[in-house]
């Protein structure tokens, strides 16, 4: 997404020189004047692309920075959970131990997606274990580069994206390295490193100079201990986990049940938003909007919540990513993160899930000749989701940070079953626009927002030159208001 020049208060155009210059100096030469004119503005230009990407950040390695600046760490990738269940070739003491893989197709990217245990499989002398496990890949001792002579270089890990940060650790000439933030409180022999976060995806690690952080010798072999995560897309449908990746020769069938939770790492936008928030709410945490960005920012799982101050002690509802119920541990985790930044860090404050005002939407659509019908009441049917969803900023926001056909690949086929390909960005993208259009100068869908039945017959009608030719809308006949403190969610969905 281009990002507007901001800071043009010290930029001078090309004929704002050369002009003045050629009138007090009649007699020079002009070619002089072009020389110095265009040195002039390509200075001018180069100090105010600076000042943008320093001050509103385009890129994700610019956004770490400022987000470093602003004391704020990005919220990273975090893999889904998944129960699963084990069956052996027959009744056994087995032991399967932590970080054992199973794996399976994702059906939105045709990848293959790895879960590791998170808890030791017994199975008791049965022939069946249960186990918990998470979607992520350990990778051990991997050699990734070779170092070279000079001050604060940094290599690119070729081959790994999503790279969790909390996990990787470096080992050089037998000698453990550890990640920092930045080499700010690094003394010449402290074996520091950063990682470098890339739009991509990919990561640099990046060493000091001998003064600030140890610089390693050169001419050595760097390996490395980390894990990495498919983030949202690694969610799992029931039954999809069934590759026996460990190869154990006692499993005779894997299974699972619907994998939850899981996240990508937050895009250029959203470290943005909540690095500003957190130099704005440090410590002081009082206000309603103070809550909800501190609830945001506790973890890219919450994607929407509504904040309620008290005296002595406040409340937060929140959103997570998916809809639907936020569970124990996240609440916990919000809990948590917020009351650290009160006052003190001991204001009492307790988070709940949302409350949700379900609603059924019933249609109807003609298909146009030369299209595919199911394709086109999947269309139609997202459409109607989205202006009806309590997270629908879920794939809003994603869409600003990544474009069409990230968003699709990664949010839209992970949250609903339809399987779009990119022959339908296009459509795609006319949808979330129109709902943003929709919602004029709000940014998503808010509490106690009524779901007007004008708004649902907008975003059938908006598809016509995708092969949806006559929608109507059955239910709901009526607006519908949620109550107080409540929201809006879509229940069932049944275009015909």
């Amino acid at each position: 997404m281009a990002i507007q020049n901001l800071y043009k208060h010290n930029a001078r155009a090309y004929y704002d020189v050369f002009l003045p210059l050629t009138l007090a100096y009649p007699q020079k030469p002009t070619w002089l004047f072009h020389e110095m004119s265009g040195m002039f503005d390509h200075q001018s230009e180069i100090q105010n692309r600076i000042a943008t990407d320093i001050l509103y950040p385009i890129t994700r390695e610019s956004a770490y920075s400022f987000a470093d600046i602003c004391d704020y760490a990005p919220v990273e990738a975090d893999g889904a959970t998944a129960a699963l269940t084990i069956t052996l070739t027959s009744a056994k003491a087995k032991t399967l131990a932590v970080g054992y893989q199973v794996g399976g197709i994702s059906l939105a990217t045709g990848q293959i997606v790895i879960y590791e245990l998170t808890a030791e499989g017994n199975s008791g002398g049965t022939s069946t274990i249960t186990v918990a496990s998470k979607q992520k890949q350990l990778f051990e001792d991997k050699g990734l580069f070779v170092t070279a002579t000079g001050d604060f270089l940094d290599y690119p890990i070729d081959g790994y994206l999503n790279i969790i940060r909390d996990t990787i650790s470096l080992i050089i000439d037998g000698d453990t390295w550890t990640r920092v933030n930045n080499f700010d409180d690094s003394s010449s022999t402290d074996k520091h490193f950063i990682l470098i976060y890339q739009s991509s995806g990919k990561t640099r690690i990046g060493f000091g100079d001998g003064v600030t952080g140890a610089k390693p010798t050169s001419g050595l072999t760097v390996y490395g201990d980390f894990a990495i995560t498919k983030g949202l897309p690694g969610r799992m449908g029931a039954g999809l986990l069934i590759i026996n990746v460990g190869n154990d020769p006692d499993i005779l069938s894997i299974t699972n049940a619907e994998s939850v939770g899981g996240n990508d790492s937050e895009g250029v936008n959203a470290i943005i938003r909540n690095a500003r928030s957190s130099v704005r709410f440090k410590d002081v945490v009082w206000s309603q909007e103070d809550l909800e960005f501190a609830a945001r920012a506790s973890s890219s799982q919450v994607v929407k919540a509504l904040g309620f101050p008290g005296v002595g002690e406040a409340g937060v509802h929140i959103v997570p990513s998916g809809g639907g119920t936020a569970g124990g541990g996240l609440l916990s985790d919000v809990e948590d993160y917020v009351k650290a930044r009160t006052q003190f860090g001991a204001m009492p404050i307790t988070a709940s899930t949302a409350a949700y005002k379900v609603v059924n939407i019933t249609a109807t659509t003609t298909v146009r000749p030369g299209f595919v019908g199911a394709t086109v009441r999947h269309l139609v049917a997202f459409a109607l989701s989205l202006a009806t969803m309590a997270n629908d900023n879920e794939i809003i926001e994603y869409y600003a940070d990544w474009g069409i056909d990230a968003c699709r690949t990664l949010v839209i086929n992970s949250l609903f079953a339809y399987a779009f390909t990119e022959y339908e960005n296009e459509a795609l993208e006319i949808v979330i626009l129109k709902w943003i259009d929709l919602l004029g100068t709000r940014e998503y869908r808010q509490w106690e927002q009524p779901l007007e039945i004008g708004v649902l017959w907008s975003m059938g009608d908006c598809l016509y030159d995708y092969g949806s030719d006559i929608f109507s809308l059955t239910t709901p006949a009526a607006n519908v208001t949620p109550a107080a403190d409540e929201i809006i969610n879509v229940g069932t969905v049944t275009v015909t």
